[in-house]
């Protein structure tokens, strides 16, 4: 599974694992820069996620996805595969909400929220057709 991961991590158009927000306006953009799995003594998986920013259920998305290649249902590579093709993976790879538990969010400092917000929320030029 941190094998799958690593392969999203950086910057990436994230389309594959964004729900559409139907404004059609939103670039799926995103810095990723922590996925990765750990095991506690229990057994227990845990997955720690950190990005500029999120869109509509990407988290639910990738953790689905990675869990599918954690399962053997598909190799590490397919994540690449289904990130370069920049289209909307099935419902059946959304992780359920249960389980999931936002930890912290974390803001630019004020002095850097404007800048930070326009890169984030802006169509960065390297990802444009």
């Amino acid at each position: 599974m941190n094998a799958a991961s690593a392969r999203l991590l950086g910057e990436h158009d994230f389309t594959t694992f964004c729900k559409p927000n139907g404004s059609g306006s939103s670039s799926a953009i995103r810095r990723l820069e922590v996925f990765s799995w750990r095991r506690d003594a229990d057994g227990y998986l845990y997955a720690d996620v950190i990005a500029d920013a999120f869109c509509y259920s990407m988290v639910r998305n990738i953790v689905g996805a990675v869990v599918c290649v954690g399962e053997g249902r598909f190799e590490p590579e397919w994540i690449s595969t289904l990130l370069e093709e920049r289209k909307r993976v099935s419902e059946s790879l959304v992780f359920p909400a249960r389980g999931l538990t936002l930890v912290d969010v974390e803001y630019p400092a004020d002095a850097e929220l404007l800048e930070r917000s326009k890169t984030t929320i802006g169509l960065r030029t390297e990802f444009a057709e």
